[in-house]
């Protein structure tokens, strides 16, 4: 299947809201097969800007605001604040002490030093590059379902990251680094400047996954019944007041 073909496989069954977002990380920035933008803009800005208004992008770590996204990932070594804890403090955590732990539990590539120069990303359907990372936005059922396109085969459990910090950002980098699936709860900062509404978790998983397994586990359990929405059990019979009910005012 092509790309496309996927993607609209996945918005047949899961009848998604916005469109998945391949990601590919690169070493040096002159892969790059387009310019980053002249203005500083943060990795969920431009996750936005591809799930939302199907736009190709790209971006560097000296055009971009966020630090901890740019740790997650690894474009960047971990910076002072986020190793310390102190970044938490107040924001997150009562204390340093529990900061620390708090970001030791935000998976983030930066940690083993600078690892990436860029990354770039672009609707699945339509990216011209190979992806590492395919990233996926819905509500809790669609998310059910994604996992189910995992477990299908094999019954292991998906990953879920419950910091609820630099989610999408540390999920890239949790996919890079353990090559599987992983479930996050988007962050203040993606909800604030990328638009994730309220109602969206992430789901982030290898694309080699969602090419050779997913498609064919939906395929599978699709032939099963309509997977989303769940069609509601209606074979039962009601009780309703009288003044309603056949018969119940004769």
């Amino acid at each position: 299947m092509t790309k496309l073909e996927i993607e609209e496989l996945f918005f047949r069954h899961i009848k998604l809201e916005t469109r998945p977002v391949a990601v590919v990380m690169h070493r040096d920035r002159n892969q790059l097969s387009r310019k980053p933008f002249p203005m500083k803009m943060n990795v969920c800005q431009l996750i936005s800007l591809a799930r939302h208004a199907g736009r190709a992008v790209a971006g560097v770590p000296d055009r971009m605001v966020c630090a901890i996204g740019a740790s997650c990932t690894g474009l960047i070594a971990t910076t002072k604040p986020f190793v310390t804890g102190e970044a938490a403090v107040g924001k997150y955590t009562a204390d340093r002490e529990a900061g620390r732990v708090f970001f030791s539990n935000t998976f983030k590539l930066g940690d083993k030093g600078k690892v990436y120069d860029a990354l770039e990303l672009a609707p699945l359907g339509e990216a011209a590059f190979e992806p590492a990372v395919v990233l996926f936005y819905g509500n809790p059922a669609q998310i059910m379902r994604l996992v189910h396109s995992v477990v299908w085969d094999n019954g292991e459990k998906v990953a879920a990251d419950t910091v609820a910090e630099a989610a999408v950002c540390s999920a890239i980098g949790f996919v890079l680094s353990e090559d599987r699936p992983v479930i996050g709860f988007p962050c203040a900062g993606d909800r604030r400047f990328g638009g994730t509404q309220n109602h969206e978790l992430v789901f982030a998983a290898p694309w080699h996954t969602v090419r050779d397994a997913m498609v064919v586990n939906l395929e599978a359990l699709a032939a099963q019944g309509p997977l989303y929405p769940v069609p509601p059990h209606v074979f039962y019979e009601p009780v309703m007041p009288p003044a309603y009910t056949l018969g119940g005012n004769d």
